[in-house]
């Protein structure tokens, strides 16, 4: 079953609340980038909200869209469809980042929501990826979602209404070992107060700070700072 089969019919409702300061920031990072000639990668770009928020951010860039998960990928095709602009300038491509064809050079790499999904050694390719394709100009902005392995009680992470319907996002955690968070993530939606739907799913995510991936990635040649939720990454000065 894809990893995401519950969250996928969720996603946007619960994460357009989540996101919505990371989002601001995240376009604060693209401002300024130069993209001629090179794409700009969304990694596991979801149903298409960051790839949305690049495209607007960068109107030249030409996106590729990274999606691995067959249950997500629906909603960004519909997304992409739907805007003639996206449909021109974003390519959806069905795997990881590590297995992607891309192109020898990149303009930047965007990973919202997602490097959670790395375990250490993945992070040691996506950073060696990243070290080898980045422009000399170019930039990856990489959000910080759980640094730290350490228990979370259940909290509401999201409401939002769409009609008569209020869709509830609930959110526990429980640490699993130093590197790792077994999150238990709950949906509730009703329908004028009654309610209609309840699903339930699990994930067992990778927790990483900023100070770990400005760490890995210098190893890589990939010099960066913090901003917020952020790591921004460069080419170091001596990697050409």
């Amino acid at each position: 079953m894809s990893a995401y089969a519950v969250t996928a019919q969720f996603y946007d409702a619960v994460a357009s609340e989540q996101q919505g300061a990371v989002n601001a920031q995240i376009t604060e990072a693209l401002i300024g980038l130069e993209t001629a000639g090179h794409p700009v990668i969304d990694i596991g770009a979801g149903t298409g909200l960051t790839t949305q928020l690049i495209a607007s951010a960068l109107p030249k860039a030409e996106i590729f869209a990274i999606e691995p998960d067959p249950a997500m990928r629906p909603a960004i095709m519909t997304r992409v469809w739907s805007d003639p602009d996206l449909r021109r300038r974003v390519s959806i491509l069905p795997m990881s980042i590590l297995a992607a064809p891309l192109p020898p050079v990149v303009s930047a790499a965007v990973a919202s929501a997602t490097l959670v999904h790395f375990s250490p050694s993945e992070r040691e390719q996506l950073w060696a990826l990243l070290a080898a394709r980045l422009s000399r100009t170019g930039r990856a902005v990489i959000e910080i979602q759980s640094p730290f392995a350490k228990d979370v009680p259940d909290t509401r992470i999201a409401t939002e209404q769409v009609g008569h319907v209020v869709y509830e996002g609930w959110a526990s955690a429980r640490r699993v070992d130093d590197a790792r968070l077994h999150w238990r993530v709950r949906y509730v939606a009703r329908f004028n107060g009654v309610e209609i739907d309840r699903q339930c799913t699990d994930y067992v995510c990778w927790t990483v700070s900023a100070e770990q991936v400005l760490a890995e990635a210098a190893a890589f040649g990939l010099a960066g700072y913090t901003t917020n939720n952020l790591v921004v990454l460069t080419k170091a000065m001596s990697a050409g």
